[in-house]
């Protein structure tokens, strides 16, 4: 493992520690990932490097961006696939998001079968599907009116820590 990837590896186990903890990831955490992934970019490839590692922060951002919008992941998370997205650039993100969705699945059911709010995340669902097909026949609906209750909170920095290393062992 080199130094750019160990550094990400420590970077996402100290977020999904502090998002296991605190139910939060740190700001500063985030700034020194979006600092790091363009500095090795530039070490790694020049300045073509440097605009990979931009990219791959952007692409990273838009990924949960709109699960983001739906109060699905916190604004941390979205920023944490950001400082993925600039270390590992463009072409990695699809293979991490997918094991990243896979692991975050998995998170979801394990802590919906040990708190015991399945019913509270099947209502959700119901209505969300309601919302849904309210939209479809042209009736604005926002997501603050759906009635939505918090059924349990995912530590997701734990999900794309795992959806990384994931990817990092395909990698052979």
């Amino acid at each position: 493992m080199n130094v750019e990837t160990s550094t990400l590896a420590l970077m996402l186990l100290a977020a999904a520690w502090y998002d296991l903890r605190e139910r939060r990831i740190p700001n500063r955490l985030v700034l020194a990932g979006l600092v790091l992934g363009p500095a090795f970019g530039l070490l790694d490839g020049g300045l073509p490097g440097v605009g990979e590692s931009l990219l791959g922060a952007g692409a990273g951002l838009l990924v949960l961006l709109p699960f983001y919008a739906f109060r699905l992941v916190g604004a941390g998370d979205a920023k944490l696939m950001a400082v993925v997205g600039g270390f590992t650039g463009t072409s990695a993100l699809l293979p991490i998001t997918l094991f990243t969705f896979i692991a975050g699945g998995l998170l979801g059911l394990f802590v919906l079968l040990t708190t015991h709010t399945t019913s509270v995340a099947v209502a959700n669902v119901r209505h969300i599907l309601y919302a849904a097909s309210l939209r479809a026949h042209g009736v604005p609906i926002r997501v603050g009116e759906l009635g939505l209750k918090t059924a349990a909170r995912l530590p997701y920095a734990l999900a794309i820590a795992s959806g990384v290393a994931c990817w990092l062992a395909t990698r052979g």
